[in-house]
């Protein structure tokens, strides 16, 4: 064995951490490479290769600032990164040129790798989507300043052949905890994330012109504006929901309420 032997295997490791975990299942592996494993310490390799990959992602605190201090709080930050790197080595992909692309990408990989029934990642899962949400929506209002919102189409009443649409753009997320009161906590010193209750919330991204807002929904009106497509009539929700095509009132006035506050328009 000698010092090339064990710097190739070492980089090996950080390039691929699926590597390490095989050889602290299988040592002989090592062996066959030349390479003691009692002289590689395969936990500080496994916990080195997840920071490397975490700073190659620095560049998404600009848009996740408080996801990242979730991960540092929460000592997940070396198994995710870790983790993330080995998927990505398992598939043959490089990471993506944009952070943009970055973001999405470890999304995609913790909507996988998650157990939203485990406190800490059931929170991770909704900040990041929360902190991506407004970070993508405000680049949009940016460059929408100075665009008048259309108004036209809000009508005051409400028929069977009354067709929303939404205006101005929206996401939506049903979500476990509270991110505005998970924002709150990691502002400070010392966050106790057991703070931040379980149960089930839905939030509206709402981006109208050059203004955005948060909408914490009950679960009638996120379920109708996920189904408002521009193309439904009033009469098509009823039927979606309660298998006629009559609009109950409790329908109507939800989609009233909407229409007060200019998420939907009508024609």
């Amino acid at each position: 064995m000698n010092a090339s032997q064990v710097h190739a295997v070492v980089a090996a490791g950080l390039e691929n951490p699926t590597l390490i975990e095989r050889w602290q299942q299988e040592p002989e592996l090592l062996r066959n490479c030349g390479v003691d494993p009692a002289i590689v310490d395969l936990d500080a390799l496994w916990k080195f290769a997840g920071l490397t990959t975490k700073v190659r992602h620095n560049g998404l605190r600009g848009d996740l600032p408080l996801t990242f201090r979730l991960l540092n709080v929460a000592g997940l930050e070396i198994e995710v990164f870790a983790s993330y790197a080995s998927s990505r080595a398992a598939e043959g992909r490089s990471y993506a040129s944009t952070s943009e692309a970055r973001s999405q990408d470890l999304l995609m990989f913790l909507e996988q790798w998650l157990d939203v029934d485990n406190h800490a990642h059931a929170l991770l899962w909704d900040l990041m989507r929360h902190e991506l949400t407004l970070s993508r929506l405000r680049k949009v209002c940016q460059s929408a300043e100075g665009v008048t919102a259309d108004q036209s189409l809000v009508q005051p009443h409400l028929r069977g052949n009354t067709v929303p649409r939404v205006s101005g753009e929206l996401a939506l997320h049903e979500m476990r905890s509270d991110p505005r009161f998970i924002e709150k906590l990691l502002r400070r010193k010392r966050p106790n994330l057991r703070e931040a209750s379980i149960g089930k919330h839905y939030f509206g991204y709402w981006r109208k012109s050059n203004e955005l807002f948060v909408l914490q929904l009950d679960e009638l009106a996120f379920y109708l504006l996920s189904m408002i497509d521009g193309k439904r009539s009033t009469a098509d929700l009823s039927y979606l929901i309660n298998v006629r095509r009559r609009p109950t009132p409790a329908l109507l006035h939800a989609l009233g309420e909407l229409a007060s506050i200019g998420i939907i328009a009508v024609a």
